[in-house]
């Protein structure tokens, strides 16, 4: 059984994690519009093969960038719901185990966490 000290402190490096994650997602969903937006062109450059402003390796490199960038804004999403989901289970049942969540960031943003 956590102490009420740890409990506490599980809490709040669950909730910077999620505050880091959130960010990210919202600095991130931008970029991963204009990846799909962008994306979605040089894929059907690439699978027609009619002649267009992309040549062929630079349209692999549009599509390859855009798909990156629209997984990097998922991977952050999910992490959000982790965190809900750990801080979810935190309050509602204290007795059950929570396993802490590491951000990139977290430490230099909010002092270590051990």
């Amino acid at each position: 059984m956590r102490s009420t000290a740890e409990t506490i402190a599980l809490d709040a490096s669950l909730r910077q994690s999620r505050s880091i994650y959130v960010t990210l997602a919202i600095v991130l969903f931008p970029l991963a519009v204009v990846g799909a937006f962008s994306g979605l062109p040089a894929a059907i450059d690439l699978l027609t093969g009619l002649p267009s402003g992309r040549s062929g390796p630079i349209a692999i490199l549009v599509l390859l960038v855009s798909a990156i960038l629209v997984g990097a804004d998922v991977a952050m999403i999910r992490q959000c719901i982790e965190a809900n989901a750990r801080l979810r289970t935190l309050r509602d049942n204290p007795t059950q185990r929570v396993r802490r969540m590491h951000a990139p960031f977290q430490s230099s943003l909010f002092g270590p966490y051990h």
